[in-house]
């Protein structure tokens, strides 16, 4: 892999939910990523339910709050729909790798998507998956 900033890069839900959050060097940190550069931040769907899900129990935000903030996370990512493909490559992500569904289901959406790298906090820093994605910890 070059130097060069990757095409398609794919990011976890905590990058998404360090972009709002009280953690000021996280938030800056997740900015600067999901903005650099001429493309989109992939995300899919599964990533939207999660922000959903720490919005509303983690961090008591109203609905019209989350409304307003996932219109915004539409606006800047690219949001990848779950599928059965996505189903399928997550099963045989786990079972060669050893990742949980979810976070191979999150691996396997990045990798369907053609994306280079996946930006993440909860997986291990610089594994490569098939050889074709990259997993990097931003934060640490």
């Amino acid at each position: 892999m070059t130097s060069a900033a990757p095409t398609r890069f794919a990011v976890d839900s905590n990058v998404i939910i360090y972009l709002f959050s009280d953690d000021a060097a996280k938030a800056d940190r997740a900015e600067a990523l999901v903005t650099a550069g001429s493309s989109k931040p992939v995300i899919s769907t599964q990533v939207m339910n999660e922000v959903t899900l720490v919005m509303s129990r983690k961090m008591g935000l109203s609905w019209p709050e989350i409304d307003r903030i996932l219109d915004d996370v539409e606006a800047f990512c690219e949001v990848v729909p779950l599928t059965l493909d996505v189903h399928k490559e997550a099963r045989r992500i786990a079972a060669q790798y050893g990742f949980r569904f979810y976070d191979a289901c999150i691996i396997a959406f990045a990798l369907l998507a053609d994306c280079e790298l996946l930006y993440s906090e909860d997986m291990h820093h610089g594994q490569v998956i098939f050889d074709e994605l990259t997993v990097i910890n931003p934060f640490s």
